[in-house]
């Protein structure tokens, strides 16, 4: 049901619930008294004339003109009252809507629809779309204030490999081009018509790891390549490109110490072996590494610990976003993000997976 429909529905319930209530005044208003239907009290007088009510009119006692006008201006205070119910219903079930998030502004359900078309689009099992999505762009058009997305871009060792697969030198792949030509286009042209501030970061974030670490000149040979698409499709004014730890760090990323210091109290048995699989597959096949499994073990432990620290310093009072409140546009799929989530459980909430993923791999993703 449209919300239109919805609303129009409310209306109608609200208005039969205001009727019935003025229905029931009316009827006390008018329903005769006991003494009306004959049923006199017993201090009533009198005449000496059998039958006669001392102070009766013998002749029926029709409703005069002022009575009637009287009861004019009750029957009016009534509708008055009634009226004055209705708002009063309207009111309290819209407040109670915009609470469970189902009236929204129109500019933000024209987004939001054309959002998780996109999702679904790009991955069909993508994860949904959350409701606080709504609500952060609700809130945001109600206050004048931007969206913030954030969008962070892997810079690894397997770009080395790349490098050298592409004939020591950066080429674009097809998704690069695809992602900065149409998909991030399309998506600020979809905001912009709908009346939409957009503070768009895209930022360079490098391996938690050292083994994981790209050599400095390439990285910045990379970089480059990616500003000079960002340039060619007229993106500059609307997507900020940042390094992570350089001009928001400001430091190395560190890890959090209680996992550190025991990683099973925060990730079970099985969950690590599915990690270390899904490490142990990039770090030989995409980075080309030669490490023990002892190693590649420290580094899974390593890496978690430090992507926990992450989720809680990006939706936490030292975010570089007020609130903590941003729209989280992965490169990576969403389940690459459960490990933000365990000192934050709403991370995963900011989640909206609407471009093509891993644009920077030149083959299959892990």
């Amino acid at each position: 049901m449209k919300g239109g429909t919805k609303w129009a529905l409310l209306e109608y319930i609200a208005h039969l619930v205001g009727l019935g209530l003025t229905s029931r005044l009316l009827w006390e208003e008018i329903t005769p008294s006991p003494t009306s239907i004959g049923l006199r009290s017993s201090t009533e007088e009198h005449s000496p004339v059998k039958g006669v009510v001392v102070g009766a009119n013998p002749i029926g006692d029709p409703m005069s003109y002022k009575k009637k006008k009287i009861k004019k201006g009750r029957f009016n205070w009534l509708k008055y009252k009634f009226g004055l119910v209705k708002i009063a219903l309207l009111k309290a079930m819209k407040a109670l809507l915009q609470k469970e998030g189902r009236v929204r502004i129109s500019q933000t359900v024209t987004v939001i629809e054309f959002l998780r078309r996109q999702n679904k689009i790009i991955r069909s099992n993508n994860q949904r779309i959350n409701e606080w999505v709504d609500e952060y762009l609700d809130d945001c058009k109600k206050d004048g204030e931007p969206v913030n997305i954030l969008t962070q871009w892997c810079i690894s060792k397997d770009l080395e490999e790349r490098y050298r697969r592409q004939g020591n030198k950066f080429v674009f792949t097809k998704k690069e081009r695809k992602l900065f030509e149409r998909e991030m286009p399309r998506i600020l042209a979809v905001f912009k018509e709908n009346g939409f501030v957009v503070n768009w970061w895209i930022t360079f974030n490098r391996s938690y790891l050292d083994s994981g670490r790209i050599n400095p000149d390439l990285e910045s040979e990379y970089k480059s390549m990616v500003n000079e698409l960002l340039e060619e499709y007229e993106l500059s004014n609307d997507v900020l490109l940042f390094d992570w730890e350089d001009d928001v760090l400001m430091a190395r990323p560190q890890p959090d110490q209680e996992a550190i210091q025991d990683i099973g109290r925060f990730v079970s048995t099985g969950l690590f072996a599915l990690e270390l699989t899904r490490h142990s597959a990039w770090a030989r096949d995409e980075a080309g590494l030669r490490q023990t499994d002892k190693e590649l073990e420290n580094d899974v432990k390593f890496q978690i610990a430090c992507e926990i620290s992450e989720g809680d310093f990006l939706i936490g009072e030292k975010s570089p976003f007020n609130d903590g409140c941003f729209i989280m546009v992965p490169l990576e799929v969403a389940e690459r993000y459960d490990n933000f989530c365990i000192k934050a459980p709403d991370f995963k909430k900011r989640i909206v997976s609407v471009v093509s993923s891993y644009p920077w791999r030149l083959s299959g993703t892990y």
